[in-house]
């Protein structure tokens, strides 16, 4: 790999991506060669090895430190998230049809989750949901419960991508609810719906996981402009 003019602005990608394949057999932690090492080796400029830094960095596959260089980082996926939570903000698409989504995955995680959960996961789905029944509704450490308990959902399901899924649209969640008042008029019926989605994964219940994923997010499909506009006296009501 050597440097010339009519590759240097791919170069860096190229070498980002040689890099990656090794990073990729590396363990989170693991140093990397030096600036100077990477540019012996490769036949390459210092420059071209910062700008390979910098997009490995933004691949969310090093950290670079001062004093210590480029570092495996702990890939958790966050990025990816983070991202996807930006192009859920930017789409037209409505917050009905974000529940459309929600209902698709989310009912058959449950249903994963069913079956592969373990303790570590019944115990963390039981502290999130002692956390949201003790949490004051109108205050954020019941949107961080709530939202929490369906995190630990998508991980019992032993299927990596449903977290990734599922956390930016928390994430869109998050700002929809926390801009709109009337989260806090359906939280008594979330309560008890996540109480019976955690007793039917405990019990390695499949069809009852299904049914009472389900039963929650159509509830929060049909009450969408409830929550999102703050419709309290008409919530009780009803």
């Amino acid at each position: 790999m050597t440097e010339d003019l009519g590759s240097r602005k791919r170069l860096p990608e190229a070498l980002a991506d040689t890099l990656q394949e090794e990073i990729l057999e590396l363990a989170p932690g693991d140093r990397l060669p030096t600036e100077a090492e990477i540019a012996g080796r490769f036949d390459v400029s210092r420059t071209v090895v910062r700008e390979t830094a910098r997009l490995l960095v933004q691949r969310g596959l090093v950290t670079v430190k001062p004093g210590r260089g480029m570092t495996v980082a702990e890939f958790d996926g966050r990025l990816i998230a983070d991202q996807y939570a930006l192009l859920l903000r930017l789409s037209q698409g409505t917050f009905e049809q974000l529940q459309e989504i929600r209902l698709v995955l989310e009912v058959e995680m449950a249903v994963f989750a069913a079956a592969r959960r373990t303790d570590r996961h019944l115990i963390a789905m039981r502290e999130a949901n002692q956390r949201l029944a003790a949490a004051d509704q109108e205050r954020g450490e019941f949107l961080d419960a709530d939202l929490a308990f369906h995190e630990i959902v998508a991980e019992a399901s032993g299927n990596p991508f449903f977290a990734l899924v599922i956390r930016p649209i928390n994430g869109f969640l998050r700002e929809a609810y926390r801009k709109g008042p009337g989260y806090s008029v359906e939280a008594c019926h979330t309560v008890q719906e996540h109480v019976e989605i955690a007793e039917a994964i405990s019990a390695g219940d499949p069809s009852r996981a299904r049914f009472a994923t389900e039963n929650h997010l159509r509830r929060i499909m049909r009450h969408s402009d409830r929550l999102l506009s703050g419709e309290a006296e008409s919530a009780r009501t009803n």
